[in-house]
This record gives C-alpha cells, structure tokens and sequence, in this order.
C-alpha cells in the first residue's frame, strides 16, 4: 500500500512535575498536580506523495453555498426540479470583497457550492450544466457567469474553484443509464441497486476501470478553468456507503458499513481505496489539489500524502495534530479543545448563508480562530503537556498555547501575550512585517499589551478600524516602554501598523 509515513515520537511520556516554564499565565501560580509530557516528533521523510499547488496551512479555505436543490421523500435519490437560491454570483463577489477586506488580504480559496444544475447535489454523477438561478443577467449562461467569478475574485486574493462529488449518482442523472448498464452504481449481491442515504454510491474502482472517472474530470477541465484554480473539493468522497437499514422495530437507520461499496462487484474495500488514490493522482497530474470533507470519516485511511486539507478536523483528538505538521495535513475547522491548543480555522459559510448583509460573526471567527491557526500554523510544535488542572503545548519561537479546565485560554510568545480568552493582540503575518491584528469579543478599556520583542523600540504606530469596507483613516499613537494601551469596543477590529508601512 503505498501510503505516506506518518505518526510520532512519544520521547518522554512520564509524569513530570509542572514547570514554570511550561505554563504561560504570568503572576499566576502554578496548578497543582503532575503533568504528562509528550515530545512531537515527525518523521523526517514525511513529505507529499503527488505535488501540491496551494500551502493549506496558509491559507483560509472556505465553502460560499449558493444553491440547494430540493428533494422529496425521507432520503435523497432524485430531486423535484426546485431549487433554494442563497446567492447568485454578482452577490457571491460582493460577499468575497467584504471577506476580503475583513480579513487583510489573506490568501483565500472559496468553493462553491449548487454551482450545477438545480443546485447542491442536483444531478451527480454529471457536471455539465450550471445553474441558471446563479447567472448575470448580461451573460449568455450560468457558466459564463462562473468563469468571471473566477477571475474576479482574483483581486480580493482569493481562487474560487467547485464543490464536487464522486461517490453520489442521482436517478434524474443524464449520466444515469449510461453508469447502471456498465455496473459503476453500486448493486447489491442479487443486482438489486443499492440505495443509500444521498442517491445511490458509485464503485470507484469500476468507474476507473472503465474509464469513465478520466473522461468525468476530462470534461470538467473543459468546461471551466479548475487548472487555473489549481484546486477542487469533493464532498463525501466516502470508501464506506452511508446505508439504510431497517431494525427490527421497524425503523430505519443509517448504517455505517465498512464492506465494499458494490457487493455485485468483485472489489475489495482495498481495490476502491486504491481507486480513490488514482483519482487523487489524476487530478494531481492536472495540476489541481483535492481537499475533501473529512479526514478518515466513512474510510479506512486518511490519504495522508494525497489529501492536504480537510474541512472538518475534529474526529480524531490529539491524534491528528501528532501525525502530521499542518504543512502536510490541516483542517478546516476543530471546535475541541485540541482546536484551541494547535489551532483552528473557521468555516464561514454558515455565517454568509445566514446574514451575508452584515455577516454577523465573520469576524469574530476570524480573528480568533483562522488568524491564530495561520500564526501557529508556521511554528514547530514541540511537546504536548496533558495534566488535571491544564493542556499546554509548546511550539518552537518560544510560543505556547494554554487552557486550563475552567477555560481558561492564553497564547504566549515569551513574555508577551498573543491571546488571552477572547481578546487578541497577534501579529499578522501574511502582511508581512510590522502589523499587528488587535480583537476584542466583548471588549474592554485601556487594556495595556506587551509588544512582541521586536516592536520594543517602536515609538509611534498607527491604529485604523476594520470593516467589511475596509480600513477607517489611522490615528496615531504612541507606546511607552514596549507596551500599547488600547480600548476597543465589542466586536471591534483594530491594525496596528508601524506609520513608515
């Protein structure tokens, strides 16, 4: 199996007596009680298996959902021809400049979603139509209206690329006939097709053995400039088929089987996981990456090596952070403790699909997950340190994150607060130097903050609030003895620039 090395050094795994150095609450005492210390260590070898066009781990990667198509009856085979609209994209490039202006200019990827047909999981297996509901009135189809998404958002730093899936396959599919006569949908062991929770499961190994996958993704290449994106996410690119099963009291539920998609079919769960990696390595030789939804949900492995990004990271614990750096394999989202210590993006789409007028929470989120995760995310993570009374980890640059069993939540470089619960003073780095991203949830007054070490000599900096229209006209003011005073409103979001940038 040819599967990327992955996994780490448990160096030091006794009970130590906490250290003072370990724990960064300044002028607070100790907690009592032994702490077990765990040493990262990845191995040295650890490295992408096909190329990788985008850094991850850098960059906030994010869903817009513009459409849904509606389905009737408990479960999803084929939809009724109506569809919910929730932007079109003349909205969805109004939505990605406000983002972008919350957000610095992050380098950013947005995937989007109900882009075919009669929106979201309309149609699958086929990707040859758009979705009219979507398009500019001044163009000739929804299709035109997409490529000049794609390009435009290239101003507000941002790849729009597709939300795909390979695994779904829809009774009102134009590809329909054409996929059950050649045995790609999965059949039960008596030829009976095999329903399940969202259409009916395609065999990945049978679609590439007929060669239908390269003609499906051929096709799509034409159709729109997903090479240029370099990019694509597949939803639910599942080995294991979410199945309904009957109880014996007569409802149903939805099994998660761990045996082979197709039962008709002659392949192993090992046969369509090796498919799934020629599909990946495919795509790669397009020069696109694949992130997905999940990293080992519904599967046997991770595609650690082939898969850089996964949209939820939060199944696996600790786990995940100690098998790969985020250069290799990043989330996403991970509201779990382990989130808060190794760092977490944020999602938001759920915030434009339920406010994208004022996207209440957008920067809430950004600030205190996505700008943090980018921050740790450059670091080496050191050790871990696992006690009753806190969890701590120790990354390289002297930066620590800490939370206690009350909540207690801190981020330190040295002896400078980077984030205390819910208020933020870090350095925004994908600026460049010499900016700091100033937050507050609730906010507070006249708050005095330690500069980071090599603002210490700084003698005025320039303070302007950030909106979704951007930056307000600097004010200036001057810090003494390597600390800044600030007061910020709740919500508030506040650059702090060197006056010479």
């Amino acid at each position: 199996m040819n599967t990327i090395k992955s996994g780490f050094l448990v160096l030091l795994c006794s009970t130590l007596a906490a250290s003072s150095a370990d724990v960064p609450v300044a002028g607070q005492p100790l907690p009592e009680g032994n702490v077990k210390k765990t040493i990262i260590s990845y191995p040295a070898d650890q490295k992408f298996l096909i190329p990788q066009k985008h850094p991850y781990h850098q960059t906030l990667t994010m869903k817009l959902f513009m459409s849904e198509a509606k389905f009737d009856g408990k479960y999803k085979h084929k939809d009724n021809g109506k569809s919910d609209v929730f932007l079109n994209y003349e909205q969805a490039l109004e939505v990605i400049r406000r983002m972008d202006n919350l957000t610095l200019g992050i380098p950013k990827i947005v995937y989007i979603v109900g882009w075919q047909y009669n929106g979201h999981d309309s149609k699958y297996p086929a990707w040859f139509e758009g979705n009219p509901k979507l398009k500019r009135p001044q163009d000739a189809n929804s299709l035109d209206s997409l490529k000049w998404l794609m390009k435009e958002a290239e101003t507000y730093h941002t790849t729009v690329s597709l939300h795909i899936n390979m695994f779904d396959a829809y009774e009102d599919s134009p590809l329909w006939d054409e996929y059950v006569k050649n045995d790609i949908i999965a059949k039960n062991a008596d030829g009976s097709l095999r329903p399940c929770e969202w259409g009916y499961p395609i065999s990945y190994a049978r679609e590439w053995e007929t060669g239908c996958t390269q003609k499906r993704i051929d096709a799509l290449c034409a159709l729109l400039p997903i090479q240029h994106a370099a990019t694509i996410h597949i939803d639910a690119f599942h080995t294991w088929p979410p199945v309904p099963t009957l109880a014996p009291d007569g409802k149903t539920y939805v099994e998660k089987d761990k045996g082979v998609i197709s039962p008709y079919l002659k392949f192993t769960v090992a046969d369509e996981t090796e498919a799934q990696r020629n599909i990946f390595r495919y795509w790669a030789q397009k020069g696109i990456d694949v992130t997905s939804e999940s990293v080992n949900f519904l599967r046997e492995t991770a595609f650690e090596g082939y898969q850089p990004m996964a949209w939820w990271f939060n199944r696996g614990g600790q786990s995940y952070y100690l098998k790969w750096p985020a250069s290799i394999y990043c989330g996403g989202r991970d509201d779990s403790e382990w989130g808060m210590l190794f760092g977490s993006s944020m999602h938001g789409e759920d915030i434009v699909r339920k406010d994208r007028e004022s996207l209440r929470g957008f920067k809430e989120q950004f600030c205190l997950k996505t700008a943090v995760w980018y921050f740790l995310n450059r670091l080496q993570r050191l050790y871990l340190l696992n006690g009753k009374e806190y969890q701590s980890v120790r990354f390289s640059d002297n930066v620590r994150t800490y939370l206690s069993k009350d909540d207690q939540y801190r981020v330190t470089q040295g002896e400078v607060t980077l984030v205390e619960n819910t208020d933020v003073l870090i350095p925004a780095l994908w600026m460049g130097a010499g900016r700091l991203l100033a937050y507050s949830k609730n906010g507070y007054a006249n708050k005095s903050w330690t500069l980071p070490e090599n603002w210490k000599d700084v003698k005025e900096v320039k303070l302007s609030r950030i909106t979704d229209e951007g930056k307000t006209k600097p004010e200036m003011t001057k810090p003494a003895a390597g600390k800044l005073d600030l007061t910020l409103a709740k919500d508030e979001m506040i650059l702090i620039e060197f006056p010479t940038l």
